[in-house]
This record gives C-alpha cells, structure tokens and sequence, in this order.
C-alpha cells in the first residue's frame, strides 16, 4: 500500500535514520532509498517554513519529544540538485507498545501549483489588476490598520489623495486602451516619486492614494509637490498624439486623534476636491482635527523648494 499511493511517504528510527522510503518519496526527494536508508533524515529531507525558515526535517525527532502529529501546508524542500518546491507536509510518531517514542513517519506532497495558485489569489485580492498597485479595499485596511498602530504608540503617517487632472479627454479621443496605457504609466511615476516604503494604491478610476510613512508634515509636502512635479512632466503619445495630464492632491494625518479610517479617507479626499477647484496641478492640506472640507493651499515656500 505504501509502494502504491500518491503521497511520498519516509519513515524513520528513533535517532533520525530513514528506514523507509516509498517511489513517490524517491522521486520528490530525488534521492533513491537504497541510497538513502540508515542516513540522517537531512541527508536527502532538507525543508523549511516557507513563511518562517524554521527547519522542518528534524523536528523533535531526535530527542523523542515528538508527542503528536505535525503538519505544515507551507513548507519548502530542497533537493540534492538545488531544485525547491512547495510541499504539505504531516509529521507523526511512531510509538512501540511501552508508548516510547521509536520513530516517526513523514508524509507529504508536491504544493507547488496549489501554493502558485493561493498566492496568485492572494495577490489578485489585494491589488489592482490594472496597475499592479494595491487595491481600494487593501488600502482601506492598510489605513485602518496603521490607525490602531499610531492609537498604541502615538506613531503619525500621513494620507495623500491624487486625482488626475484632463483625464477624461485621453479616453474620449484615443479610446480607453490609451485610458489604461496612461494610467499604468502615471501609477509608476507617483511610487518613481515617493519613498519605497510608502505605500501608494489605486483608488479607482483616474483616482490614486498613498500612505507615506514619514512623520513629518513638512517631508509629507515635499512628497506631494514632488508627485504635482512628476505627474505634470510626464509625457504621453499614443498613435501619433501627445497628451499631458496633472493632478489634484489632498493631504491629511494619520495619527490617534484623526478619527476613524472613513473620516481620514474623507478628509483627504475633500482637500484633494479643494485642489481642483482652485484650478487643478495643486495641492491642498486638511487641518489636523479639522472636518471634511476644510483645507489650506499648500505652497512650494511652506516647503523650502
């Protein structure tokens, strides 16, 4: 039965030694069991967590504290040549009739498409198909999730809501593949524009937001004006026709007395719409505690640039 199944299958002494392995074990393994039986465990079973590192070919074998079954549908397997693959794992003792540890028993499985296949759901999920940004939903939690961080330890991010400016107009005359080409385009030049850790997502439409992870409200300007700078220099020819874009942008805090995540969003939002009234490739900043509405201009002088 052991020779027949699909699952790889190897099992060991007390000390750690293979006594056992089935065809499928040889095959993920790489390893022959003529080969490998009365060897270490590691000399041919070499796997970690893929999330932790932790080794997983000698957990608790050796000492006889193994008390139950492990099992691990993250882990990773390295064979003699190099080659690594997902696997699911399960781990059991094997106890003789004195309920003494004697052995264990190790079965797993090829994961490699079923883990290619969660993280490509992962990922779809929490991004944007369009942009490769993150997505509304997975930025709204992002923002409520640094939220509860700054309510613990008093930490300050700032909010930053960017509508592109002309837009529509792209769409109506070169048709919306040249819509998408464009916004692609604009979606590197902002994260191009601001630091690698901040966290920049598509909001939906010609709508953009970002988390920046400075503290700093004067750095969180420059930010802003360095986006204004990078979206309005940018150039776009789609068959033959060059159009040119801006953006509108609002700013707001993220700290422990800013309200709730829909009333940051809101507010950052309302300074944004504040910045295409005054006539658009501006950028507005919420007042700290103030409501949604109410905004000042930003100006390049507050900045030093």
């Amino acid at each position: 039965m052991l020779q027949s199944i699909g699952d790889a299958v190897i099992g060991t002494d007390a000390e750690n030694r293979i006594t056992f392995m089935n065809p499928v074990a040889e095959k993920l393994t790489g390893t022959t069991s003529i080969a490998s039986l009365g060897k270490p465990l590691g000399f041919v079973y070499r796997a970690v967590d893929e999330e932790t590192g932790r080794r997983l070919d000698e957990p608790h074998l050796a000492d006889n504290r193994l008390e139950r079954t492990e099992q691990n549908s993250r882990a990773l397997l390295t064979r003699n040549d190099g080659t690594r693959f997902s696997i699911r794992q399960m781990v059991s003792p094997i106890l003789n009739e004195l309920n003494e540890f004697s052995g264990s028993v190790i079965v797993f499985q090829d994961f490699t498409d079923a883990r290619t296949l969660q993280r490509q759901l992962a990922y779809a999920a929490t991004h944007d198909a369009l942009t490769g940004l993150a997505n509304r939903p997975s930025f709204i939690r992002t923002v409520e999730d640094l939220l509860d961080k700054a309510r613990k330890d008093a930490s300050y991010y700032q909010l930053m809501f960017i509508d592109l400016d002309h837009f529509k107009p792209v769409n109506d005359t070169s048709g919306h593949a040249a819509g998408d080409a464009l916004l692609q385009k604009v979606a590197s030049t902002i994260k191009s524009a601001l630091a690698p850790a901040d966290i920049v997502a598509r909001f939906g439409g010609d709508e953009f937001s970002a988390v920046l992870m400075s503290p700093s409200p004067v750095e969180g300007e420059r930010a802003a004006l360095a986006v204004l700078d990078a979206v309005s220099a940018l150039e776009f020819t789609w068959e033959g026709q060059t159009h040119r874009v801006s953006s509108s942008i609002g700013l707001t805090s993220i700290a422990a007395d800013s309200g709730e995540a829909n009333e940051i969003i809101a507010r950052a939002d309302a300074a944004c719409y504040a910045a295409k009234a005054a006539g658009r490739n501006c950028a507005f900043v919420a007042l700290p505690g103030s409501e949604a509405g109410v905004a000042i201009p930003m100006t390049r002088v507050a900045t030093g640039t």
